[in-house]
């Protein structure tokens, strides 16, 4: 703990004594010493258990990533933790169906531990958010939630305040008293104050401790006689705040370093070499050392790291201050930024700085060419929340940044949103001019590619799907990135035409390529469909040995909340050897994984497959429901290839000619057409669903042509009139 930093005993008391409470939420304005009172604590209490801390920024605004460094943090408190849980999360859907359940778990066994999740207002209210207030709810006694935040979480407060579980600091209980300035403004500063001044201080900032330190760097460099005059000089407004900032501490260095700190402010997070860039000078890290020595808002990441990062209040001012000083300037800092941390790696704080520099053709390209690595890493927010940062011109004229929106959107569940997101809104943009930097050979290739894997299959149509997988073989050659993917895309179509030997041949060579590759999903995926084709031709030894081989990739690539289609060939390798209470369970898993895809042909396929394993149990009522389940599937079916003899196996047909009362809408235009029909525009309902505006945009104009209407109002009126709203 620095020596400038006066102890809090009660505080620290009550957060220990206070340990059992679900959640301890310290909850005040920037300035109030919620770091600095968790950090004194934690080296008061690390002897007893372990500490686990995670500061927040704006990229952990994403559930993947968030957990990932959430368990590495755990992880690093309790090692034994590493050897059961992995902390890369892969599988977004998964988050709060398999990844925290098996966390709670695991840390069920570790005893008492506190985690400290630091900046939590950096998190948006959304889904990363949704996960922390399922932990909240369901992690063990013996964990200690503790989240710092300069405003209201968007957690069940109430009711966990009504349950007497919910420890509360608030800025009146962080605020300085008189005898906490004495200590800090004469016992750690020696400035000799007198009692009347220190309480007129205290009176003046109300006890804000970071106005207290901004007056205290003011005091310490006046004569004794002036400084009763400078207490009652003092305000605490924001402008005055500023205004002090300005004469009473940045003028109190030399020019060079002033230069530093204000036009260091761009950066999230500040090293030598990177502050040489930005300045175009050298010896930053000397001058970054110094200051860190010196100042207290100039804090080191940890005690062996070169960076440093602003406190967030300071960093704010500096900033106000850039903009006073040197505002044309601010772009090209943001360049150098986005310059270093290409040319080392950095990709999000890139792209970050590419935005915020206005390059966006440069930022685009960065997206372009990094957003399959971050999707199969099931870090999709991340990428859609990238792409909504585009200015709407920019993003509707680059059929690159449509085309990443429809992959990530289907990759993430939502299939509808990335069919109407990949609709151009003027064709003539959508013209190829070569290779893309993702590895596909053009638009067209990209395009045709996510249709026949994602698109079709979701909208029911075998025969579409197959076509375009055809086209997909033929625009992506062997050897590249994609071929893995393509070459699922074809066996595929051709097992849902019930041509299982060619398929199988298109299977294995997409296992083969993807292992060479690293593109798991598809190569393990492709593992899973050979097991089922062996069952369907009696080959029960290749079955099983393909089953295990492809559940077992899954786990070591940690991909298996992403595809459920290898539970369902493991279970049906069980059942084959007559396991079938162990093949019941775990088919059930397999179809509730498929089932948050939303790709029907896939979930009626796994339903049909469950069924026949009750069906082989003697639970024959059971299985008429879940083959009826698959039916209400397959009716909606454009073409459902071979599902509709399966469906037949049990008894039921496929109906023929059935009239839609819904004017053809997906799910997600009905949604749609509900917001339409309220005061929302659709920039609103854009950001209510999550969504580009774009893809609302594109969602609408589909419900005008589904409905054969050209108004919003006639939309609305036709909806009524069919019993859609």
């Amino acid at each position: 703990m620095r020596e400038h930093t006066v102890p809090r005993a009660q505080l620290a008391e009550r957060l220990s004594e206070e340990s059992g409470r679900r959640l301890t939420l310290v909850a005040c304005p920037a300035g109030y010493g919620k770091t600095t009172l968790l950090a004194a604590w934690r080296e008061s209490e690390v002897a007893r258990k372990p500490i686990a801390w995670l500061s927040l920024d704006e990229g952990d605004d994403d559930p993947t990533v968030l957990w990932s460094y959430v368990i590495e943090a755990l992880c690093r408190a309790c090692p034994s933790l590493r050897d059961a849980i992995s902390p890369e999360v892969t599988s977004a859907a998964s988050i709060t169906e398999v990844v925290l359940p098996r966390l709670v778990n695991e840390l069920v066994e570790q005893g008492e531990i506190a985690l400290v999740l630091d900046d939590f207002h950096r998190l948006s209210v959304g889904p990363a958010c949704a996960t922390v207030a399922w932990f909240v709810e369901h992690a063990p006694s013996t964990v200690q939630l503790v989240i710092l935040t300069r405003t209201e979480p968007p957690l069940r407060l109430p009711a966990l305040r009504a349950r007497g579980e919910l420890l509360e600091l608030r800025a009146d209980d962080l605020r300085f008293t008189q005898r906490d300035a004495l200590e800090f403004l004469n016992g750690r500063l020696d400035l000799d104050l007198s009692v009347e001044d220190v309480a007129s201080l205290v009176a003046r900032t109300h006890g804000w401790p970071a106005g207290i330190y901004l007056a205290a760097l003011s005091l310490g460099k006046a004569a004794e006689a002036d400084r009763s005059a400078r207490i009652r000089s003092f305000g605490a407004s924001s402008q005055h705040v500023i205004d002090y900032l300005t004469a009473e501490v940045l003028e109190t260095h030399d020019p060079l370093t002033q230069s530093l700190m204000v036009r260091t402010s761009i950066l999230e997070r500040l090293s030598g070499p990177l502050c040489d860039a930005v300045m175009e000078t050298q010896g930053s890290a000397v001058m970054l050392d110094a200051l860190s020595r010196s100042n207290l808002f100039l804090v080191q990441l940890d005690d062996e790291s070169d960076w440093y990062r602003f406190h967030h209040l300071f960093a704010q001012l500096l900033r106000v201050e850039l903009q006073r000083r040197d505002p044309d300037l601010i772009p090209a800092l943001h360049r150098r930024a986005y310059e270093w941390h290409r040319e080392h790696g950095s990709t999000e704080e890139a792209i970050h700085h590419a935005m915020a520099a206005g390059a966006f053709a440069e930022a685009a390209d960065l997206v372009a060419n990094v957003y399959a690595r971050y999707g199969n890493a099931a870090k999709y927010v991340t990428v859609l929340n990238w792409l909504e940062a585009f200015p709407d011109e920019v993003f509707r004229d680059d059929p690159r940044l449509r085309l990443v929106e429809g992959w990530m959107l289907a990759v993430s569940g939502r299939p509808d949103d990335a069919a109407a997101a990949v609709v151009p809104d003027e064709p003539s943009h959508w013209v190829d001019d070569g290779p893309l930097p993702d590895g596909f050979p053009s638009l067209e290739a990209s395009l045709t590619t996510l249709r026949a894997i994602f698109l079709e299959p979701a909208k029911g149509d075998v025969g579409a799907q197959l076509a375009l997988a055809r086209r997909a073989a033929e625009l992506v050659s062997p050897g590249t990135v994609w071929r893995s993917a393509v070459c699922w895309a074809v066996g595929w179509g051709l097992y849902f035409h019930g041509r299982f030997d060619e398929a199988d041949r298109w299977f294995e060579e997409s296992a083969v390529a993807g292992s060479a590759a690293k593109q798991w999903i598809a190569a393990d995926s492709s593992l899973a469909y050979r097991s089922l084709i062996a069952g369907v031709l009696g080959r029960v030894s290749d079955q099983q040995e393909l089953a295990e081989q492809a559940e077992r990739a899954m786990r070591e690539h940690r991909i298996e909340g992403m595809d459920g289609v290898a539970l369902v060939a493991l279970g049906l390798s069980l059942a084959a050897r007559d396991r079938l209470p162990e093949a019941l369970t775990v088919v059930e898993n397999g179809v509730e994984f498929i089932r948050r895809t939303r790709q029907r042909i896939h979930l009626a396929h796994a339903l049909l497959h469950l069924a026949g394993v009750l069906r082989a149990l003697g639970q024959s009522e059971s299985a008429i429901a879940v083959a009826g389940e698959a039916r209400s599937i397959i009716v909606g079916c454009k073409d459902a290839g071979i599902l509709n003899d399966r469906l037949r196996a049990f008894g039921l047909s496929p109906s023929v000619g059935s009239s839609r009362r819904d004017g053809g809408l997906t799910d997600r235009e009905l949604i749609v057409l509900s917001l339409l029909s309220g005061q929302f525009s659709e920039r609103e309902i854009a950001r209510d669903l999550y969504l580009s505006h774009n893809t609302v945009h594109s969602h609408t104009r589909t419900i005008y042509r589904k409905l054969a209407v050209s108004s919003r109002a006639e939309a609305v009126a036709r909806g009524r009139e069919l019993g859609l709203l």
